[in-house]
């Protein structure tokens, strides 16, 4: 309980004791040095590179689970481990296309895409 008391406490001084920042212009500032400007366009390349490298892996754990069957040799116990990590990699593949589904569905539901994200109050899209 006296722990418990002294975190509460605790956050509770932390909270209260934080001053205010205050944004400002600042002279000679180089906005060409910053990485990205618009996050939509970071969101929706983001998003992308997840799906790419899903796909990736799938591929990967595919040729991964060939080679194990293959070298398995008669050897029922490996070429099951082989069989498993190839169905757990297509099951993977499945779940990856159908979360892309979803995002595509939803965005036409909502009319948001996801993949040429603009925020609201901005004319530019993410990917133009």
């Amino acid at each position: 309980m006296r722990k418990l008391t002294t975190l509460a406490s605790s956050t509770i001084v932390l909270l209260t004791s934080a001053g205010p920042a205050f944004a400002q212009n600042v002279e000679g500032f180089d906005e060409s040095q910053i990485p990205f400007t618009n996050m939509g366009k970071l969101m929706s390349n983001a998003l992308a590179l997840l799906f790419f490298f899903a796909g990736l892996l799938t591929f990967f754990f595919i040729v991964v689970g060939g080679i194990q069957w293959i070298t398995a040799g008669g050897d029922a116990k490996a070429a099951q481990s082989a069989r498993d990590r190839i169905t757990a990699a297509v099951v993977g593949l499945i779940v990856v296309v159908a979360a892309y589904a979803i995002t595509l569905i939803l965005g036409q539901v909502f009319g948001i895409n996801l993949f040429e994200f603009q925020f609201p109050g901005t004319d530019k899209t993410a990917g133009g």
